[in-house]
């Protein structure tokens, strides 16, 4: 491995080199696995008002598709009317904002450079949301233990993900010591 990613200016996390060339190609497959999930942009009017009637159309179903139901999970666990509610007001909002890191996750891996605190979230989000997707095709359970079939690249790509991730978070913390000492961290 190499420094995917690193403090940039000093150790606090306020701007993040970062490096993920290597990875590109198997980061592209599975974000363009994401992007179909997500589905396009939903049109939002320009005028103030026609934006506003437009959320008060029926709340979205709860998706049908396992990987989609835990990318936009229920806001609300007890109560159906209030969780069709919370996902008439959210749903619009977190599929912006998915696709939005999953472009920064995108650009990163196709161009080194530096990011701030709030890109380094938006990688964040985009590789959190690549290992909610294959750890829920895999049948990842919070133990680790694989309930389903095993997908050997699927699930190599999974542990990359989250290797990625917690790199990243441990340079956001503060907490990075340095370049892995070998390449056996996948």
């Amino acid at each position: 491995m190499t420094d995917e990613f690193a403090p940039a200016g000093g150790r606090d996390g306020d701007a993040v080199q970062v490096d993920l060339g290597q990875w590109a190609w198997v980061i592209n497959v599975y974000l363009d696995d994401l992007d179909a999930l997500l589905g396009p942009p939903q049109e939002i009017p320009a005028d103030p008002l026609d934006a506003l009637a437009a959320t008060m159309r029926d709340a979205p179903e709860l998706p049908s598709d396992p990987v989609r139901a835990r990318l936009l999970p229920d806001g609300v666990l007890d109560d159906p009317d209030a969780a069709a509610e919370f996902r008439r007001f959210a749903q619009t909002t977190l599929l912006e904002r998915k696709r939005a890191d999953a472009a920064a996750l995108r650009l990163a891996a196709a161009t080194p450079g530096t990011v701030d605190a709030a890109g380094a979230r938006s990688l964040l989000g985009a590789l959190n949301d690549l290992r909610l997707m294959l750890g829920t095709r895999l049948g990842v359970t919070e133990g680790g233990v694989l309930t389903g079939g095993e997908e050997l690249q699927a699930y190599q790509s999974y542990g990359l993900f989250t290797y990625l991730q917690g790199l990243l978070v441990d340079v956001l913390a503060g907490d990075w010591g340095g370049p892995p000492e070998s390449d056996t961290a996948l």
